[in-house]
Parts: C-alpha cells; structure tokens; sequence
C-alpha cells in the first residue's frame, strides 16, 4: 500500500475526518505583543501575553486529545492558523506513518538495514514545489514579519520554531541528514524588554539546539563541529517545518551512521514505499527539501553560540531550564506555501493533564517522541535474538524505559535472561533508549508494559531490590533530565542507572512460582462473559 500523504496538510485533513481536529475559531492569544505580562510560576521577566500552553491542556482534556487549529491567533501573524497538539499519542503517530503498529514499523527498519533495499528520493520541477510558492529572499527578510512569534508560557526565550527539522548536505558523498532541534528568535535578553537583542539579529539571526559536543550530539552537530567550527566556518544548512510524520520520525531515528550509510531522504522513501519528493534550495546548491513541505528556513550556522538564560524552555520531561550553548544560525532565505500553516510552535514538555485526570504527561509531541526510540530499541533487541515483545517509555521523556518479553520464568532461554536484556541494551546505538535510560526494567508478557501500576506490581512480587538489579553509578543521562549533570555546551550529560530484572525467578532463586490468582487471558474471558450474561437479562 504507498504512503497515504503526499503532505502534512493532507494527514491533518484526514485526522479530521477521523474528528481528531478541533478547530479552534475564538481568538487565542500566541504572543499579543500588546499585553506584556510577567512570565510567572517563580521565572523572572516578562513575556507577550500566551494561552499555547493553555490551549494544549484544554486539548488534552478531550477525549482522543485532538489535535487544534488556532483560526484566530492573536500574534504578528493573524493570517497564519497554529496547529497544536499534532502527535500526542503514539496511535496517530503511527496513523500519519501509514502504519498499524509498532511491529509493522520494526519490520520496515530491519528492511532499510538491508544492503541495496533502499528507495531513491524523487527531484520534482519547481513548478511541482508547492513549498515554493512563496519567496523571501535576503534583501527583504525580517524574522519579526515573516513568521509568526508565537510564545508559550513559562519560557524565557521566544521558541516559536520549537519542533524544527534540520537538513544537511555533505558535499562529497551527496548524502543528506536529517535531524531534529528547535530553532529560537531574539527578542529580549533574559527576558527583559528594557535589553532588546540588536535590530540585525533580531529581524536576520536565531539560534538552535544542535548539540555539537558530548554523547547526546547529533550527525549534523557533529558534522557542523568537525567540518565547520573547527575551521571558523559557516554550515549551510535549511531547516524544515510543516512536514509529513514520517520525515519527523526518521529524523529522530539515530540508528544510522551519516553520511557514509547513505542519504536519510531515501529512507523515508523506504519507509514510504514510494519515492519522496524533493525540490533543490534556493540558497544551497545540491541542498533538497520536501516539495511540499509548509515552510523551509534557508541559512547558516556560525561557529558562535549564543547562552540561553536560566529558564530559557520546557524540556519533554515536564521541566524548564537553560544555560546551554547554542550555535547561531543566520537566515538567508524563506520559502512556504501560499496558505501556509504554522506547527512549529509545539514545545516539548510533557505537562501532567492535571485537567484530564491527571498522570498521563503526554504533550504535544509525546508519541513522536517514543515512535522515534521504541521501534528501534524494539526491533535492535529483537536482532540480537532476543524474545520481545514491547519497549516501552514511560511518562513524558526517556528517563524510564520498560522492555516486556515474550517469555518468562520457566520458559526463558536461560538463567538471568532479564539482566542479559538490559545490558545488551545499552549498547543500543539508537543511543535515546538505553546508554542514557535512568531506569530500565524488563517484565514479563503478562505484564503491561504501558500501565505502570502493573509494572510496578511485577517488581514488587518478582524481584529482590539488591540482587535482581544492576546499578551503575557513574554513567550517562539524556539531555532532558533535569537531575543530571551538564557536561560540555551545558546540556545535561552525565547520571546514574539503574536496571531491574522483574521476571520470574525460575530457575535463578525458585524450581517453581505461585501461580497468578486471575490470569489475565481468564480473567478478560471471565469479564466478557459476564458482560454479555448480564446484558442479555437486562434486555429482558
């Protein structure tokens, strides 16, 4: 079957046909430069007046979390409609993929491992590019007219292209990369409108989250390090926006070595089963794009970085910090649709849907998240050939991973089967799901790897605390946990592990178990039964 969305706008449109968009028709404010308000919640400076964030949680508190369209946001730009809360889930990530479940994707990445089984990407004339229907070059770009500044409460700095994909070209082997940041836009320093950011960077400069240096840096920051910093040198680089779910999720895959395994254009082809369309930059040579993408940022990275402030975001783990390094990026072009649509705005923290019951910590692009880092972890496991069943993250960001097997205790191929999981893990060159996990735990395929209650359950009548865990005491961390400790550009680097075995003890510590009280294949069966006994008398 291709791939059902030649568009980011054609997967919204069919989201809501599904009824998984509300559009928003009140006015909302994204950034009323007319309303300048303390940022609150005990972060100093001031900010535009925001209801993002708001209107995101309002969201969430709906059934099936939809996602919004701001048809009136109240913000530089009143002509662009905000689109919040596209990929909360990892059932509509898997929908804008084309794809069923997490299996069926493990399936297509053991496929693109294949030597020679990739798809190429398709050139397309510009005339076909609708992302080029419109063209801001140099001579007239300002940053403060082009785009939208949408802000989103709690932070210091204006994210409006939060949800950012990079794309990077290295000239010798013609290979593309694709990645994910978020790409920032001066305003006021630290927050206050008494220190303007000068005129030039504000209406040409901003500065993204490419993290260069460390275990957690990108293929592309990596490759701006060595080949450009290094030498005081700019990397032309265009930064893409509006884009279909598959090209976000293959950014955030990292299990693919760049540039000499190949161009990652070509692997969402694969994925696709169809070739993708690409049209040239316009400031780049050689540099595609996605014909249809909403919004392309054509520019460069300078080898300086600008601070952030203390409090400069909100972070997928639900917290705000800052203090990191980031490199400065300068625009030289801006192309987009005729209507064009504005996604970027996203943010990342996970909240806690207090509104919607509380304990969820789902945000607006939680389920890209883990469809970027399950399938992979998933389907890594899986060749090694172990038996697995799920990998699951758990809460708003990677700090706490469960891997359930399709076997347990008597069953298992071997003693300590659970411990041999976890360690063979962490060699996962995914890198986002094990090395930098505070937290791994394997259960059995009783257990459901999504409710943690039940995980919790399995370790507390399962494992002993001390002899069924691995702790590492000096290792590393993801950049998003807030309990860890920066290591270079100021990004969060170095932590602790811990891993738990929460299978069944057999043959390790018990010739047998207890058998489970209500076996969960009984006690579904049991349930529905009853359900349609008591239903039919009801009837009569």
């Amino acid at each position: 079957m291709p791939y059902p969305f030649k568009s980011f706008r054609d997967w919204v449109k069919e989201e809501e046909e599904l009824g998984h968009v509300l559009r928003i028709r009140a006015p909302v404010k994204c950034g009323d430069y007319s309303d300048i308000v303390d940022i609150g919640n005990d972060i100093p400076g001031k900010q535009p007046k925001t209801e993002i964030r708001a209107a995101l949680r309002y969201l969430h508190s709906l059934p099936g979390k939809p996602i919004g369209i701001i048809e009136n946001p109240v913000n530089n730009r009143p002509d662009i409609p905000v689109i919040v809360n596209p990929w909360p889930t990892r059932e509509r990530v898997l929908r804008g993929l084309g794809m069923k479940n997490k299996d069926e994707f493990c399936g297509k990445i053991d496929r693109l491992k294949v030597k020679g089984a990739r798809i190429r990407s398709l050139v397309v004339p510009r005339s076909q590019a609708s992302c080029k229907e419109v063209i801001i070059d140099g001579r007239d770009l300002d940053l403060r007219k082009d785009i939208p500044r949408n802000w989103v409460e709690f932070n210091q700095v204006l994210w409006s292209t939060c949800n950012g994909t990079i794309v990077v070209r290295d000239p010798e082997t013609g290979n593309h990369d694709l990645g994910k940041l978020r790409l920032g836009q001066y305003e006021w320093k630290d927050a206050d409108p008494n220190q303007p950011f000068p005129e030039e960077k504000v209406r040409r400069e901003a500065f993204a989250t490419l993290i260069y240096d460390g275990h957690v840096a990108s293929n592309a920051g990596r490759y701006y390090r060595i080949n450009y910093r290094e030498k005081n040198k700019p990397m032309p680089a265009a930064i893409i926006f509006g884009i279909t779910t598959d090209v976000h999720v293959t950014a955030g895959l990292r299990i693919f070595r760049w540039p000499e395994e190949g161009d990652e254009y070509d692997v969402v082809s694969t994925l696709r089963g169809e070739p993708m369309e690409l049209v040239e930059s316009e400031t780049i040579p050689g540099l595609m794009v996605p014909a249809s993408a909403e919004w392309v940022i054509e520019g460069e990275f300078l080898p300086e970085d600008e601070v952030m402030p203390p409090f400069a975001e909100d972070i997928a783990s639900g917290y705000v910090f800052g203090g990191e390094s980031c490199p400065v990026f300068r625009v030289k072009c801006i192309t987009h649709r005729k209507d064009p649509l504005w996604d970027a705005t996203t943010f990342s923290s996970s909240g806690s849907s207090v509104v919607s019951g509380g304990g969820s910590h789902e945000g607006p692009h939680t389920g890209l998240q883990f469809i970027n880092i399950e399938p992979a972890a998933l389907s890594f496991l899986r060749g090694l050939g172990f038996k697995i069943k799920d990998v699951v993250a758990i809460g708003g960001g990677r700090e706490v991973v469960v891997v359930q097997t399709e076997v347990d205790g008597k069953d298992k191929p071997m003693p300590h089967y659970g411990k041999n999981i976890l360690m063979a893990l962490r060699g996962n060159p995914a890198v986002t799901i094990g090395p930098v996990t505070k937290y791994l735990i394997v259960v059995g395929p009783d257990i459901n790897p999504y409710d943690f209650n039940d995980v919790m359950w399995a370790l507390g009548t399962r494992s002993m605390p001390v002899s069924d865990s691995v702790v590492i005491e000096k290792g590393l961390a993801g950049w998003g946990d807030p309990g860890a400790l920066p290591g270079p550009l100021g990004w969060k680097t170095f932590g602790e592990q811990v891993m738990i075995d929460g299978l069944i003890k057999v043959p390790e510590r018990h010739a047998s178990f207890p058998p489970r009280a209500e076996p969960t294949d009984w006690e579904v069966q049991a349930v529905n039964e009853l359900r349609r006994r008591i239903g039919d008398a009801g009837r009569r």
